[in-house]
């Protein structure tokens, strides 16, 4: 937006268009809407006729950006008449650089413009505001301290405060980010956009009652807001009302079909509920999600669409690829086998650390390569993701692929590998944190382990079970108090990959672990494993379930409040009475007496 931070300069003679007010009127008044964009654009088409005044190309070219036709206003902006004759150069260059930004390869352009336009006038709010704009998704950081500048100067503009607020969910700081949108509220309490803000911003604070409240009332203003009717499905499946979430879902879908952020959420709340068959198409739509800008997705050949286009025996192979975590490819590299059976050659690309696990565990051998960061252009072999395999296979919730374990051994494990029996006991694995990697998803998904310890204490000293650390990362040093114990065995430095840590799952009797990629492992290897979830856990592990369609040998537990995971140690506590058929309590206290 152009703002009235300057003042009107008056021109040297005299014209009808004068009267009714000069060029900078007229960019003040389309600014602020106050004139419709076509009678703006033709009232400054006839003064620039009659005038030769090339400023009127400002009012013209501010009237085009509100039109959206960008590149028309830019192509009039760059006249070289217009910039010499114009004798507001600091405001010139800042609706430049509006009107760059708005098209595609121009960026560059309109940083030059916002740039000039500040170092001619550093105190402009309007060009310190539309800057940030421009800076607010990719480099939030720098947009905010823009804000903040804008703001000094002009601390009653409504906008900046809300777009503010937006910059600063973008860098996760959403205690911030409340009292910006907050701030524009207090301004103009009628606009749907800052209240669904507002909700992100609790959302993000895992503040889910504030934000279903926020997500209601942009509604209430605007039934057709199509992100608040998403972003509602998105809170009430994390306060686990699944059903009145889908609604919201699909009437988000509804309003704005082109809005992939809401069909990728419509997929995950199906998947939750176990609708495979609605599901899985909606999942397709992740490619086109920003969530998913970083993923590298071949470009070579085509994507298989449809099983009956596949490779056949003698065409070159399908190139199935890993695109998430690593979690994801163990979970779904189970599909291979049914390429195979289903006559599709194929290879598979995969991350270095499951690299030998893929290799020699699946026994596809040289089939399983790795995956670089790209694929070659000049490769026109078909290529499907590997989480794209339930939808072509078409799986649903009563014929998920569960044959376990669908990885094997190659060998006896090294000597190093090799784990000596507790004698009378049981050996226990253990991960309580995810990959710091991903801030949310570690947050929501790990615990401390301060929290599980004096259960397993207990069962040590009554000498019930050893414990294996699998932890890796910063976090295993939560070890450290007990890692004098002869019971306790630290695998941090020891494990190179995960074909290692198969060895060593394969020797345990439980495997006790948060949703982790060791988890999938286990699963996968068929081992007793006692998975620690979320209250909003990830769609694959459904709802209200204590057990998985994925992984016979799996039982769930589920905090019973978000955040609470002392709900979850209470679980295993009783979980380990009944698995060891006594009461580990009072057997403790007959042993110190």
């Amino acid at each position: 937006m152009v703002s009235s931070a300057a003042g009107t300069v008056a021109s040297e003679t005299a014209s009808p268009y004068e009267a009714a007010g000069d060029w900078y009127s007229l960019l003040q008044r389309v600014t602020a809407r106050e004139v419709a964009p076509s009678e703006a654009l033709s009232e400054a088409e006839r003064a620039l006729a009659a005038t030769a005044d090339q400023r009127w190309v400002l009012p013209l070219a501010m009237a085009l950006w509100v039109e959206c036709r960008h590149r028309e206003a830019l192509a009039w902006l760059l006249e070289p008449a217009v910039a010499q004759s114009c004798d507001q150069i600091s405001l010139y260059h800042n609706l430049l650089g509006m009107v760059a930004r708005k098209v595609d390869g121009e960026r560059q352009r309109a940083i030059t413009a916002y740039e000039r336009s500040l170092e001619l006038e550093p105190l402009r709010a309007d060009t310190l505001y539309n800057y940030a704009n421009l800076l607010k998704d990719d480099d939030p950081e720098r947009a905010i301290g823009l804000y903040l500048r804008s703001l000094a100067l002009e601390p009653q503009a409504k906008d900046a405060w809300h777009n503010y607020g937006t910059a600063l969910n973008n860098n996760h700081a959403y205690g911030q980010a409340v009292s910006a949108l907050s701030t524009s509220l207090q301004l103009d309490p009628q606009v749907a956009d800052v209240w669904c803000n507002l909700g992100l911003a609790y959302f993000g604070a895992e503040r889910f009652d504030c934000a279903e409240r926020c997500f209601r009332h942009a509604i209430a203003l605007d039934s057709s807001h199509a992100a608040s009717h998403t972003n509602l499905g998105n809170a009430l499946i994390s306060v686990l009302q699944p059903e009145e979430a889908l609604q919201h879902l699909e009437r988000g879908v509804q309003l704005d079909q082109s809005s992939n952020h809401s069909l990728w959420n419509l997929a995950l709340a199906y998947l939750l509920l176990g609708h495979y068959a609605k599901g899985w198409p909606y999942y397709e739509v992740r490619f086109d999600n920003e969530d998913f800008a970083h993923v590298p997705i071949p470009t070579g050949g085509p994507r298989l669409r449809d099983l009956a286009a596949a490779p056949r025996q003698g065409d070159p192979p399908l190139v199935v690829w890993s695109e998430q975590g690593l979690g994801d490819a163990i979970q779904f590299c189970r599909y291979l086998p049914m390429l195979d059976a289903a006559g599709i050659p194929f290879v598979f690309l995969t991350r270095p650390p499951l690299l030998q696990l893929m290799r020699e565990w699946t026994g596809l051998g040289e089939r399983v390569q790795l995956l670089g960061s790209t694929q070659p252009e000049h490769d026109r072999r078909p290529h499907v993701a590997l989480l794209s395999l339930p939808y072509l296979f078409g799986t649903e919730l009563d014929c998920v692929p569960c044959t376990v374990p669908y990885l094997n051994p190659p060998a006896q494990p090294a000597e190093n590998l090799r784990l000596v029996t507790p004698p009378g006991g049981l050996a226990v694995g253990l991960v309580w944190a995810s990959n710091p990697d991903n801030k949310a998803m570690y947050r929501n998904k790990s615990l401390p382990l301060a929290l599980l310890m004096p259960l397993f204490e207990r069962l040590i000293d009554l000498d019930l079970i050893e414990l294996h650390s699998l932890q890796f990362g910063d976090d295993a040093e939560q070890l450290a108090p007990w890692r004098h114990r002869p019971e306790m065995h630290d695998w941090k430095d020891r494990l190179q990959n995960f074909a290692e840590t198969a060895h060593v799952l394969r020797q345990l009797d439980l495997v006790i672990t948060v949703d982790t990629a060791v988890a999938h492992l286990a699963g996968a290897l068929n081992k007793p494993t006692w998975l620690l979830l979320p209250q909003n856990a990830d769609f694959r592990w459904l709802r209200q379930r204590s057990d998985s369609p994925w992984y016979p040998s799996m039982r769930l537990f589920r905090q019973t409040a978000h955040g609470d995971w002392s709900s979850v140690a209470a679980q295993l506590d009783q979980a380990f009475d009944t698995l060891l058929l006594l009461d580990t309590k009072q057997l403790l206290n007959a042993k110190m007496a």
